[in-house]
């Protein structure tokens, strides 16, 4: 509320996007008012002042993961299948939610100077003191017109690799605890990338510059792997015990008798929930005792 009938203006500073917008109303006699503001993707920091018979401001800042743009790719993935190859467990720790790895939609959309990347969960809790403290997300962009790609994954203990026909030329990762990464074939750093996490919608979402990235288009594939973040691992990813400790992702769970429960634990994918093409089987795609690990990509258009 505001003094009777003073004027309220309120201003939207978009953090993120660097732009400001003022829109102005009348406050009613009972000191109501209303408005409609922008509030861009990412930090927006909303101001109202009230002049008039009296004065006064409140602020307050709002994150919003609303995108405008064309939609190049939004591919559902089913729930429940946050299990790698279908044996895998969350550790036992309270830290860790049902859902937190398990990829449920992946959007990719040009904004005009940006392009967004939104990764939907079913379960997106802040752990450890941050909005996405869980999670450990990287998307192998494969752009056919690149003369330079690479297979591999950001480390060779993530036991897996990205297979040779979707080979990526551009490589995001990002998590809750180190800064967000863009990255070429070469491991060359081309931008730094925005990233806010909301537990209201569960998405992820990551904004970089089109002149970095480049405009993705009928050809292109993504490949999207899923996994836990843990800082205290070389490889920034959560380890595997034979079955789940506190904090360690189990390979299966007590009694289970697969195949993949007699492998050594540090050799297993790093890959709790991934994106897959028409045709492929996550659990057959991820299983170590089939073969090396080939991650496939997900066509644009």
């Amino acid at each position: 509320t505001a003094p009777a009938g003073s004027r309220v203006d309120l201003a939207v500073s978009a953090t993120d996007a660097g732009t400001t917008s003022v829109v102005t109303v009348r406050a009613s006699a009972a000191g109501t008012f209303a408005a409609t503001v922008p509030t861009p993707l990412g930090a927006n920091v909303v101001t109202a002042a009230a002049t008039g018979a009296g004065t006064g401001y409140a602020q307050k800042t709002i994150s919003s993961d609303f995108v405008t743009g064309t939609v190049l790719l939004d591919t559902a993935d089913p729930d429940g299948d946050d299990n790698g190859p279908g044996t895998y467990t969350y550790p036992t720790a309270g830290d860790f939610h049902a859902g937190a790895f398990d990829l449920q939609r992946f959007q990719v959309i040009d904004s005009g100077a940006n392009l967004v990347f939104r990764a939907q969960l079913r379960d997106l809790s802040p752990t450890f003191g941050s909005p996405l403290g869980a999670q450990l997300l990287t998307i192998y962009a494969h752009d056919p017109a690149a003369t330079a790609t690479a297979t591999a994954a950001p480390f060779p203990s993530r036991a897996y690799t990205i297979a040779p026909q979707d080979a990526w030329s551009r490589r995001i990762e990002v998590q809750g605890f180190a800064e967000p990464a863009l990255v070429d074939a070469s491991g060359a750093s081309l931008a730094s990338p925005s990233v806010q996490a909301s537990q209201a919608t569960r998405y992820i979402t990551v904004s970089v510059a089109k002149s970095a990235f480049g405009t993705p288009s009928a050809g292109w594939t993504f490949a999207v792997v899923l996994t836990g973040q843990d800082g205290n691992s070389p490889d920034q990813a959560r380890p595997f015990t034979p079955t789940a400790g506190q904090y360690t992702f189990g390979l299966c769970a007590p009694g289970a008798t697969s195949p993949v429960c007699a492998i050594d634990p540090a050799t297993a994918p790093k890959a709790f929930d991934v994106l897959t093409p028409s045709g492929v089987e996550q659990a057959a795609e991820l299983d170590p005792t089939r073969g090396p690990v080939q991650v496939r990509g997900v066509p644009v258009g």
